[in-house]
């Protein structure tokens, strides 16, 4: 998505714990030219989005509706997210004009009932946003299964990403 919003000339903040190696970021986003990607700004956050939230409220202003931010692990990956995290997520998502996309694993649902799955910041993420599940295939590994409350799409990986099936 980010591909696409910088190739029809939006603006992408792509904030991240660990920003991707020089090959995994060419694999993303190789397919653009240089002017397209110096709308691009990655920020690294480490380990704590609150670090940054004020500065990405900012700049979604400036984004427009046109452009996207993307939070790649938003959270820790193991245990339960950090309230401060989710507030962090929450606040970025309430004030922005643009799209946003949260990125985190999921975490296995202890109640017993409902998916077994669950994404983390359980339903003060998925009350203010849309929940997506990427799931292994269970017997074709370049798969991918796509999964959310209105069905599932099965897509295959390759090196330049996902594609529908």
């Amino acid at each position: 998505m980010a591909n696409n919003v910088l190739g029809s000339g939006g603006r992408v903040i792509w904030a991240c714990m660990k920003a991707p190696d020089q090959v995994r970021f060419s694999e993303i986003m190789g397919d653009l030219d240089r002017a397209k990607l110096m709308e691009l700004r990655v920020i690294e956050f480490g380990g704590d989005l609150s670090v940054i939230e004020e500065f990405i409220v900012g700049k979604t202003r400036e984004l427009g509706t046109g452009g996207l931010v993307v939070i790649d692990d938003w959270c820790g990956p193991i245990g339960r997210a950090k309230k401060a995290e989710i507030d962090s997520l929450i606040r970025i998502v309430e004030t922005s004009d643009c799209g946003v996309i949260a990125t985190s694993s999921a975490v296995g649902n202890a109640s017993g009932t409902g998916p077994e799955l669950v994404a983390r910041g359980g339903s003060g993420i998925s009350g203010k946003m849309r929940t997506l599940m990427l799931l292994r295939h269970p017997t074709r590994e370049s798969y991918r299964i796509l999964s959310e409350s209105e069905g599932e799409v099965l897509l295959r990986m390759d090196e330049y990403g996902l594609s529908v099936v």
